[in-house]
């Protein structure tokens, strides 16, 4: 086990977590609704997200509100595939959000430029104003924050909930989800001060597997990803794949055996049957099965909620993942160099 100060490792977010949350709610919010204000003046019939990584599953994540709550079209798309399939109905009625932690990745940037060049009105979520994304845009949301899956939901969600509650007559269950934000801090403090001990335990436990698949369904199928892919590869150096838990049974159960190590995230809304028919039947031939059940932390907040929850043990998952795998999880080999890739 890598002795370390977990205070000095950029990777854990979890200690200005609570207030970065809060200082996004009171300010970033309302910066929001002014800024749906002004482009639903000319309508918008559409909106695309644009991201990398971790934002762009937080991305993919909003979508859903969208497809759930509204008649809307919403996409989310990694930069390249933006840039190389770009929608043939990209223009003056579509918003494009560009979303980047630095401002400056090369292909979200791209992306906005093209946008523009359709005339569609274009917005950065962005960790501070002075960045190459900010000066692309028509409009900035600078979170200023560390804790960027929690920043990006709550940006991405505040947009949807914004824009879906102008255009749809019953706005209500947005409206719901959108209210219950406000008491995420409380929920999240507690869930960092509850989990670290099950987090390590888990932790160590599965250091002893040479590869995890990680499997969910619906809202937490995009944070499945963010864990099990950005988190388990770039961070801990742990090989995995996600898995659809509504593609279970057609391939991945095949390979379903003792010594084949699993890790599902439960969520509460519809589809928690989908992903509970795909766990019972890995436990019948495999032991090595982590759950992580959104019912156990905080089932009073609404099913949507989840991600920005399910978060915080997974995060001191991967945390002591790679220590007891004696690896500092800010420690990466290539990433430094990405643009020589």
């Amino acid at each position: 086990m890598l002795i370390i100060d977990k205070k000095d490792v950029d990777f854990l977010v979890t200690s200005s977590l609570v207030g970065e949350v809060q200082d996004i709610l009171k300010r970033d919010l309302p910066v929001i609704k002014c800024i749906v204000d002004t482009v639903s003046k000319t309508g918008i019939d559409r909106v695309y997200f644009v991201a990398c990584g971790s934002p762009l599953s937080a991305a993919i994540t909003a979508t859903q509100l969208f497809d759930l709550y509204s008649h809307i079209e919403c996409r989310a798309f990694s930069g390249f595939d933006f840039l190389d399939s770009t929608p043939l109905s990209l223009d003056e009625k579509s918003l494009v959000i560009g979303i980047s932690q630095s401002g400056e990745t090369e292909e979200v940037n791209q992306s906005l430029i093209k946008a523009k060049t359709h005339g569609a009105p274009t917005v950065a979520i962005t960790n501070t104003a002075d960045c190459p994304m900010a000066e692309i845009t028509d409009h900035v949301v600078a979170y200023h924050a560390e804790a960027i899956w929690e920043a990006h939901l709550l940006t991405t969600y505040a947009f949807a909930y914004e824009i879906i509650s102008r255009v749809e007559v019953d706005a209500a269950e947005i409206t719901t989800i959108y209210q219950q934000l406000s008491q995420l801090p409380a929920y999240l403090e507690k869930m960092i001060g509850v989990f670290e001990e099950p987090g390590r335990a888990l932790g160590e436990k599965a250091s002893h597997w040479s590869f995890i698949y990680t499997i969910a369904a619906g809202p937490l199928l995009p944070l499945a990803y963010k864990e099990g892919i950005i988190s388990l590869l770039e961070f801990t150096w742990t090989h995995g794949s996600v898995l659809n838990a509504s593609e279970f049974r057609h391939g991945p159960l095949e390979v379903v055996e003792e010594g084949v190590p699993y890790i599902f995230l439960l969520g509460t809304d519809e589809s928690r049957h989908t992903t509970q028919r795909a766990l019972d039947f890995v436990k019948r031939y495999s032991q090595d099965v982590i759950v992580f059940d959104y019912a156990d932390y905080c089932e009073e907040l609404h099913p949507m909620l989840s991600p920005f929850v399910m978060f915080i043990p997974m995060e001191w998952f991967c945390y002591y993942l790679a220590i007891y795998k004696d690896h500092n999880p800010d420690n990466r080999r290539y990433y430094g160099g990405l643009a020589n890739y």
